[in-house]
This record gives structure tokens, sequence and C-alpha cells, in this order.
């Protein structure tokens, strides 16, 4: 869905709720990786999208050599634990976290949830509607 998809003659643009994201379904993106994008939006030449990220105990080490977009992620649940330069660093919940494009960083399995904001664009998932946020 595009933020900029509805709007209103008398108002413009309109603000959109997403009552109880618990209940949308999840794309499995990586073994134990799930997200749910809410929207995207253009913003001259950068898109961008926002939604919920998801690792869960399923998952495994990820290892990035390159990240391959700018993203933040707002920790709601667990723990994201990451290794960069030999440094163990560890996000928890209410942690806002800026990973920019072209960080070199391992991701430890530990699971969590978070809210995220990219400007990678909208992608067109196709839904694994099994599992829930």
């Amino acid at each position: 869905m595009s933020s900029s998809s509805k709007t209103n003659a008398r108002t413009g643009p309109l603000i959109q709720i997403f009552p109880s994201v618990n209940s949308l379904p999840l794309v499995n993106t990586k073994p134990g990786a799930w997200v749910c994008d809410l929207g995207s939006a253009e913003i001259s030449d950068q898109p961008y999208t926002g939604g919920i990220f998801v690792k869960d105990e399923l998952a495994q080490d990820l290892d990035s050599d390159s990240f391959p977009v700018n993203e933040w992620k707002y920790i709601l649940e667990g723990e994201w634990h990451m290794v960069q330069n030999g440094r163990k660093l560890v996000a928890k919940p209410g942690d806002v976290v800026f990973v920019p494009k072209g960080a070199a960083f391992l991701s430890l399995k530990n699971p969590f949830k978070a809210f995220f904001v990219t400007n990678r664009g909208g992608v067109d998932h196709k839904a694994y509607t099994k599992a829930k946020l």
C-alpha cells in the first residue's frame, strides 16, 4: 500500500492507521527472518519503505559484508545482537539503530522484533500468511 495512494480532494493525502499490526501477514525473506512492508512513498528520487521486521528463534547468524541500503530500526521486542569490527553491539527494546548503506557487520541469531524505515522503496512481496507477527 502506498502512502501517497490515498487522497481526499478537500484535505489532500490521508493519514493511515494500521490497527493491530500483529495480525498482518509476514513474508519469509531468509531462514528465520520475516518482514511486513506497511507502505512505501517517493521523496524526490529516494523511495522509502516502513514496516515490521521479525527475526525468530530459527534464524542463524547473518553476515553482511556491505549492507545494501540505509535503514533505521526501532527495537520493539527482544534484543538485536551484532558484531562490527570485533565489537559486540546490543540493541534493546526502545533503542533506535541506524545501519548505513555499506556497513559490514554480523547479525547474531537472537530473536527480536523491530519497526524499520529504509530507503529501498516498495517491494512486491508474496505474503506468507501462515505466520503472524
